[in-house]
């Protein structure tokens, strides 16, 4: 993601990504850049696309320097460009942070393999806990059918033992389900980081 959501609500003559609300990189190819001239005549390669550029008008550039569209400059007021201005802090902000927790994508990569390798030890703990629990059940269910075919009531301690374990199987499930949970809560958690990480990288 390279620093900049274009989220004001301006009538410019902006690219298809800004128009969108969409982060650059979101529809941006991978490496690309902003250029933009400024009035000293000073050409300037940005990842982000600086306040002075859409001032000024701008290309985005591919990786490989090739012009993927043209932005004529156009004006913005004090508020808009006070807006601009804190998007692109705040974009700092976040990626400084970022890089204090993470080195890079892969170092983030790794934080999230290592919580869910523990959430699948636990899946798996739980799995055969749920198995033994299954047993146990069964065994019980066979002792209640065997009194019930002697013509003899189930005994009150076998009765108790099956919605005993049934209980306990039902919490073995729902805890189940809620490591699954868990995993798909650390993956929407990294993806976005990794993806900015990775952009951070690419872009230096």
């Amino acid at each position: 993601m390279k620093q900049l959501v274009l989220v004001l609500a301006l009538a410019l003559s902006a690219p298809l990504w800004a128009r969108s609300g969409k982060l650059a990189s979101e529809v941006m190819p991978q490496g690309a850049y902003f250029r933009h001239v400024s009035p000293d005549g000073v050409v300037h390669l940005n990842r982000t696309l600086r306040t002075e550029a859409i001032q000024n008008g701008y290309q985005l550039l591919d990786a490989h320097g090739r012009v993927l569209e043209e932005v004529e400059g156009v004006e913005l007021n004090d508020e808009e460009a006070r807006e601009l201005r804190m998007q692109q802090a705040r974009q700092a902000r976040e990626d400084k942070e970022l890089l204090r927790l993470y080195a890079g994508p892969e170092d983030a990569v790794r934080a999230r393999d290592r919580k869910i390798d523990a959430l699948e030890l636990s899946i798996s703990y739980e799995e055969n806990n749920l198995a033994q629990l299954q047993m146990k059940l069964d065994d019980e269910i066979a002792t209640a059918a065997r009194s019930e075919r002697a013509g003899r009531e189930v005994p009150d301690g076998v009765q108790n033992a099956i919605d005993r374990l049934k209980r306990q199987i039902s919490n073995s499930e729902a805890k189940l389900k809620g490591f699954d949970h868990e995993i798909e809560d650390v993956n929407k958690e990294y993806t976005p980081i990794i993806e900015r990480l990775t952009a951070i990288e690419n872009g230096k």
